[in-house]
């Protein structure tokens, strides 16, 4: 019998909705009285999830490589997220075809904030995984647990995780530095997780030719880069100096300087506070 049997019996049963997005479910006959926070693969069946065990975090992947015969041991597998490749060792059961491992708060960071994730184990070909809600049902698990609580704001003890640093590598098509100011998180749409925001302008290339802030700034303005935890979407703004202010209850709003049209008259600055619309951020009237 399958160690993950009750959460196997739900990705069967749910309808392709539920599916869609990332959720949070019984746990597993192997790690009794547990809940995992779990995505289902592009092939419809399979997941890869993340639970608290024993205060710290676990990841796995079951249900869509073939059971195989074969002894328990340990194997390297990894995790790509929106390009970026995570190593996870961890566990290997073949005839429940199973893979487990320690995530890297790296990993935690990614799969919060990411698009997509591929699965790589040696000897199956690599499946996908959406993260559409994978930030809010990862939260409900992990937050509070072990060394998670600091993944949760950013810190690592390898060092700072920067949130969009497949992003800006791909932009700059290699190293960069960026400011400790360039990136913030806050509660700006709809759910209770906190969204991620970037200012290129906070961004330089190691190849200067690619330009101020990966080439994402012009002579005055800087483009603003957001990612919503709710959509899983990003949207991108104009101006400079981005700041989160309070709205109420939490919730913050995205305020930026800006010059122009929008202000008035080509000479003109002012600042534009931008709020949640329940499917973007607009500029307050």
């Amino acid at each position: 019998m399958s160690r993950f049997f009750a959460l196997i019996i739900f990705l069967v049963l749910a309808p392709h909705s539920v599916l869609a997005q990332w959720r949070v479910g019984p746990g597993s006959e192997l790690y009794e009285g547990t809940v995992s926070a779990f995505g289902v693969t592009d092939r419809g069946f399979g997941a890869l999830a993340v639970m608290c065990r024993e205060g710290e975090p676990l990841l796995w992947t079951q249900g869509w490589a073939a059971a195989k015969a074969g002894p328990d041991r340990e194997e390297s597998f990894s995790v790509i997220v929106d390009g970026q490749r995570f190593y996870v060792t961890g566990l290997h059961l073949p005839a429940d075809g199973l893979w487990t491992g320690a995530p890297s708060d790296g990993l935690i960071a990614a799969l919060r904030a990411g698009s997509r994730a591929v699965v790589a184990v040696p000897g199956e070909a690599e499946v996908g995984v959406p993260l559409r809600g994978s930030s809010r049902a990862i939260s409900q698990v992990l937050d509070g647990c072990g060394r998670d609580a600091t993944a949760a704001t950013g810190a690592s003890e390898a060092g700072r995780i920067v949130y969009f640093g497949q992003l800006i590598a791909t932009q700059c098509a290699g190293g960069y530095s960026i400011s400790d100011e360039a990136e913030m998180t806050g509660r700006l749409d709809g759910d209770d997780i906190p969204d991620f925001v970037l200012d290129w302008g906070g961004v330089t290339c190691d190849d200067r030719s690619k330009g101020r802030g990966a080439g994402f700034c012009g002579a005055a303005l800087c483009t603003i880069e957001i990612a919503f935890t709710e959509t899983q979407s990003r949207q991108q703004v104009l101006g400079v100096n981005p700041e989160l202010v309070d709205r109420a209850f939490g919730v913050k709003a995205l305020k930026t300087t800006t010059q122009g049209a929008t202000c008035g008259g080509p000479a003109q600055v002012c600042d534009v506070i931008w709020i949640w619309n329940g499917s973007k951020l607009e500029p307050l009237k």
